[in-house]
């Protein structure tokens, strides 16, 4: 069974990132302006997705070949950075877990 926690509790969102990475912050900002709430935590869900999928990624290769290639370490940090900006996102918006996604006015295809 998957159990769903605050993003307050999820150990890769910092808030950090609107001083590392301003300008992905106002993309995401900008963009989650017109997007209902459900629409912001499905981002947010595919940003952690692509984050872990990129950690791992990075891991196989350092296992496989003693280190990661440079596309790859790029692509970790980019996807991590996305997931903290949209994390940071959805707070503001006062969405505080993926329950939003599984409710009768949302509906995902």
């Amino acid at each position: 069974m998957l159990h769903y926690s605050n993003f307050d509790d999820v150990a890769c969102i910092t808030t950090g990132i609107a001083i590392t990475n301003p300008c992905l912050v106002n993309r995401i900002r900008n963009q989650a302006a017109n997007l209902p709430d459900y629409e912001i935590a499905a981002h947010l869900a595919n940003a952690i997705a692509s984050a872990t999928d990129a950690g791992h990624s990075l891991a196989w290769e350092a296992s496989q070949y003693g280190e990661s290639s440079a596309e790859t370490l790029v692509d970790h940090e980019y996807f991590e950075e996305l997931a903290a900006a949209w994390s940071m996102v959805a707070i503001e918006h006062q969405i505080d877990s993926f329950d939003v996604l599984y409710t009768e006015d949302a509906s995902i295809h």
